[in-house]
């Protein structure tokens, strides 16, 4: 397991340095329309241009589902693990 991150009991930990401070970086699936004479973004529910309220909304609710890829990282020593695909 040298290029994976370990998980012991839960909890995951760098293989490198045995830091605790592991974070996942992840690439998810964002589904955005666009007004193409604009170059505004469009809320697909109101039909209306977007606030960033609403973009940060959307971008918090992206699908992490099935699609995308991942890697760990160590905020520790900076080891980084091979990138994962869903």
């Amino acid at each position: 397991m040298l290029n994976n991150v370990m998980n012991k009991d839960g909890i995951y930990i760098c293989p490198e340095c045995g830091s605790k401070r592991i974070t996942e970086v992840s690439q998810n699936a964002l589904i955005k329309m666009i007004n193409v004479n604009t170059g505004k973004l469009i809320n697909p529910i109101t039909g209306n241009y977007m606030s960033n309220r609403d973009k940060a909304r959307e971008y918090d609710n992206a699908s992490s589902d099935g699609i995308g890829c991942w890697y760990y990282e160590c905020r520790r020593c900076g080891w980084k693990s091979e990138l994962l695909t869903g």
